[in-house]
C-alpha cells in the first residue's frame, strides 16, 4: 500500500478521536457569556439529538434481539456522524459549546410530540445522508469512523 495512505489513515483516526471529543464527551455546564447560537448551529444541535434518541432507541431493539435494526442504527449513526463532521468543518470547535447546545436541544425534544420527533429524526437522517455524499474521501473515512466507534459503544461490542 502506498505511503500516503498509511498517513490518510492515521489522520482519519485523529480527526476522528477529535469529532468524539467535541460531541460524544460528557456534560458540561453551561457556560455564562458568549455569542448567541447561530441558526445553523442551533439546527446542528436539534439534528445530532434527534439522531442520537434514534440511535438509543434502535441500540436498545438490537441489544433486545431486533438483528435486523442494526443497519437502521448505522444509518442513523452516519447521519449525526455526518452532522458532526460538517459542523466541525465549518469551524465549529468550542467542545463545552456544543455539548451544552445539544444537551439543551435533548432538552426540548423532551416536550415535543412523538410524531414531530420521528418527523425530525427523519428530516435530519435525510440531510445527515446528503451532508455525507457531498464529503470527500477523507472525511467520510472520519464519519465512518465515529460512527463505528459510536455503534460499539451502544452496542457494547
Amino acid at each position: 500500500m502506498p505511503c500516503y495512505t498509511d498517513t490518510t489513515k492515521r489522520s482519519g483516526a485523529r480527526h476522528a478521536s477529535l469529532l468524539l471529543a467535541l460531541w460524544l464527551s460528557g456534560s458540561c455546564a453551561m457556560a455564562a457569556s458568549g455569542p448567541e447560537p447561530t441558526a445553523r448551529e442551533l439546527h446542528t444541535a436539534d439534528c445530532i439529538a434527534a439522531l442520537e434518541l434514534k440511535a438509543e432507541d434502535l441500540a436498545q431493539q438490537v441489544k433486545a434481539g431486533q438483528a435486523e435494526q442494526r443497519p437502521a442504527l448505522q444509518t442513523a449513526l452516519d447521519a449525526a456522524a455526518a452532522f458532526i463532521g460538517h459542523a466541525y468543518l465549518q469551524g465549529d470547535r468550542d467542545q463545552e459549546r456544543l455539548e451544552n447546545l445539544k444537551n439543551a436541544a435533548l432538552q426540548a425534544q423532551k416536550t415535543i410530540t412523538s410524531t414531530e420527533l420521528t418527523t425530525r429524526q427523519t428530516t435530519c437522517s435525510q440531510e445527515g445522508a446528503h451532508l455525507l455524499s457531498q464529503a470527500d474521501v477523507v472525511s467520510r473515512f472520519v464519519i465512518s469512523r465515529l460512527a463505528a466507534r459510536q455503534m460499539k459503544r451502544l452496542l457494547g461490542d
